[in-house]
């Protein structure tokens, strides 16, 4: 059947080409193939010159809507390609959920059935929808934003790089964005369940002034912080004061006076030790703010490592220590206690490296408006657990790879990726 369908579309002129098997992502990660090796501008060449240069005769050639030197464009139309085939495959309606994998030349931005010649689409419902740029762009910019990272990739550098448009280029940024933030909830399940399963029976030590050293040892170690990305200045609030909020919250609003809208973003990091990390635009710092985000993320048995700011899971999360960053000092001579960072293995650094990592990053962008700051922390987040867990545990084609559909979201069951515990 197979056969006599290929034929009947062979005799219609049509040059059909099938998507190869699913290659692991790692294949396509920092690859030789896209370095361009340019021949040097001396060789072959004698030290005395003999021979006239002969002139190069001038043809006219048709000009160019791209123009783009030293980019392996198939190589980043592969990319795209495998995105489309792994996170948004298109079935067949007719032949039981047939995945549709066969290319039409004339039509490459449509796939059909292999066995009934069902036709379909391949950008409809994704983030490639009514997209008017060459594909090829979007996979050079999720390839250039992950080998690059935690270094941002702006929108004026995609603009020069690919010399298109700022209107295009912040078109292409958010596409990117959006295809980050479907995939983003995938990583977020496999975290809750590789920590549920890693701290099923665990309890820390009743008593909170004992040293958790040994018990943490070999485990993950999961910290919880908040901090103010962007901010408002004084010179935003035209001198005045502000009173509407107190502590972080008051500097990513402006005064009463002037509205008291929300022109700062402050974020909430969740974040694991050499592992995943999660970041938040959050408005303010209340407990029915960000309850429902540590409930959504980690398991009720998991220890949980913060500063003083979240009291309120106590009684909560039974393995939740904290550290007073604002601890005195017992000698005279020093204001400060020495241990008011670390105490007892309690500390929330691994948060707070975190949120220093995305501070210098951000710093590139200048400022980011609150309504877009979730788009643009999902983009970092999601590049971040790429960078620890890799594509191939996210993957639609975790058969192909290895890892069973019932439990790919063991993280166990994946060797080859890095260990983050």
């Amino acid at each position: 059947m197979l056969e006599n369908n290929e034929r009947k579309s062979l005799q219609n002129g049509l040059s059909i080409q099938t998507i190869a098997k699913a290659e692991p992502w790692s294949n396509f990660v920092i690859s030789p193939i896209t370095i361009v090796q340019t021949p040097h501008a001396n060789e072959g060449q004698s030290g005395v010159r003999t021979k006239k240069r002969k002139k190069k005769s001038v043809s006219k050639s048709p000009p160019k809507k791209y123009k783009h030197a030293g980019i392996q464009i198939p190589f980043f139309e592969e990319i795209t390609k495998k995105i489309l085939h792994d996170f948004y495959a298109k079935t067949c309606v007719n032949c039981e959920d047939q995945i549709l994998t066969k290319e039409i030349s004339t039509r490459p931005d449509v796939v059909r059935c292999s066995i009934c010649n069902y036709q379909t689409s391949r950008l409809s419902y994704t983030p490639l929808h009514h997209f008017k740029l060459p594909k090829w762009m979007f996979g050079y910019v999720f390839y250039e934003s992950l080998i690059q990272h935690p270094k941002v990739l702006t929108t004026v550098e995609i603009s020069k790089r690919l010399e298109i448009s700022y209107k295009g280029a912040t078109l292409l940024k958010r596409r990117f964005q959006l295809f980050a933030s479907q995939q983003l909830p995938k990583y977020k399940e496999i975290t809750y369940k590789s920590l549920e399963e890693e701290f099923k029976n665990f309890s820390l030590p009743p008593d909170e002034n004992t040293d958790v050293s040994k018990k943490m040892k070999n485990r993950s170690y999961i910290c919880a912080d908040t901090a103010v990305l962007y901010s408002a200045s004084e010179r935003a609030n035209k001198g005045r004061k502000r009173y509407r909020h107190g502590g972080a919250t008051a500097s990513i609003y402006l005064s009463e006076k002037l509205g008291g809208r929300q022109v700062g973003t402050l974020v909430h990091t969740i974040a694991v030790k050499g592992g995943p990390v999660f970041f938040h635009s959050v408005p303010n710092q209340k407990a029915d703010t960000l309850g429902p985000i540590l409930k959504d993320h980690l398991p009720m048995r998991t220890p949980l490592f913060t500063d003083q700011g979240y009291q309120w899971l106590w009684g909560i999360y039974r393995n939740h220590r904290s550290v007073n960053h604002s601890a005195k000092s017992k000698e005279g001579r020093y204001r400060w206690a020495r241990d008011r960072w670390s105490k007892n293995g309690v500390h929330s650094q691994v948060a707070e490296g975190n949120q220093r990592l995305l501070k210098t990053a951000f710093g590139t962008y200048y400022y980011v408006k609150p309504e877009n700051s979730t788009l643009y922390l999902n983009e970092f987040s999601f590049l971040k657990n790429v960078r620890v867990l890799g594509l191939d545990v996210i993957s639609g084609d975790q058969g192909l790879l290895g890892i069973g559909s019932s439990n790919w979201l063991s993280i166990s069951s994946v060797e080859s990726q890095p260990k983050w515990k």
